[in-house]
């Protein structure tokens, strides 16, 4: 199949059911497919440290987490990509004199998930803080906001060009990560480290974020629930994340 090797996909909106489940067909044609020696990896903005609890039972040859900040092939970390203690402490204290002391921001790194919100965030393991004292690195800060401006005024803090920032299509939230804490740079660490060129990758994806990732790939596949701007710059359309695409896709393309 056009000397396809590794497959990457992003979670949220494509590998996952809307209820976050991966269903069983999925499992098995992924599991099938690495059998025949096809690498499989995840590719996704959530941290390692929750990614890994939602897999339920699939074993990636490859995660990429944290919005790109954080690689590991098997059990060997090769790429990492964070802002620094002091860097992340400077963020936060300027998204709190810009936006209030209500403002609600998230943070993750290697170590967890936190945020200033007691509510679910729609999401499980998380560690609540009200960031005063919070001394630590981190791959990705979110500020619930969609106001470009005020984004951009907060990463200026540290300097705009250091920042990657991006929002959500699904929810009213930025990310901002070190510049290159992207899904495309950590696919140009992972090719390297596997001798193995990106012409050969399939990348599956649905939101901004994966962009870049469908861009630099052999082929980008967006899912049918995918965002306009995904959908027009990939090479194909596969069914929706309800609709097993990513499975279905790998099952057609594979002969399994």
């Amino acid at each position: 199949m056009e000397n396809i090797s590794l497959i990457l996909s992003d979670l949220d909106g494509t590998l996952f059911h809307d209820d976050k489940s991966i269903s069983d067909y999925t499992k098995q044609i992924i599991t099938a497919a690495q059998k025949k020696g096809i690498l499989f990896g995840i590719s996704t903005s959530r941290a390692l440290v929750n990614a890994s609890r939602y897999l339920n039972g699939l074993t990636p040859d490859v995660m990429i987490t944290n919005g790109g900040g954080l690689v590991y092939c098997g059990k060997q970390k090769i790429y990492s990509c964070e802002f620094t203690k002091e860097e992340a402490r400077t963020i936060i204290d300027t998204a709190f004199r810009l936006g209030g002391k209500d403002f609600i921001i998230s943070v993750d790194n290697e170590n967890g998930l936190f945020c200033n919100s007691k509510e679910n965030l729609g999401d499980r393991y998380w560690t609540y803080t009200d960031f005063a004292d919070f001394d630590e690195p981190a791959m990705k800060i979110c500020v619930e906001s969609l106001d470009k401006q005020l984004v951009e005024k907060i990463a200026s803090s540290i300097g705009v060009e250091k920042i990657d920032y991006l929002p959500f299509s699904d929810i009213p939230w930025y990310k901002m990560s070190k510049k290159n804490a992207t899904k495309e740079k950590a696919i140009e660490k992972l090719s390297a480290h596997l001798n193995l060129p990106v012409e050969n990758i399939a990348a599956f994806g649905d939101d901004f974020s994966d962009i870049g990732m469908l861009k630099i790939c052999g082929k980008g596949i967006a899912m049918e629930n995918a965002i306009s701007e995904v959908k027009s710059i990939a090479d194909e359309i596969c069914p929706s994340n309800e609709n097993d695409g990513v499975a279905k896709w790998i099952q057609s393309h594979f002969d399994l």
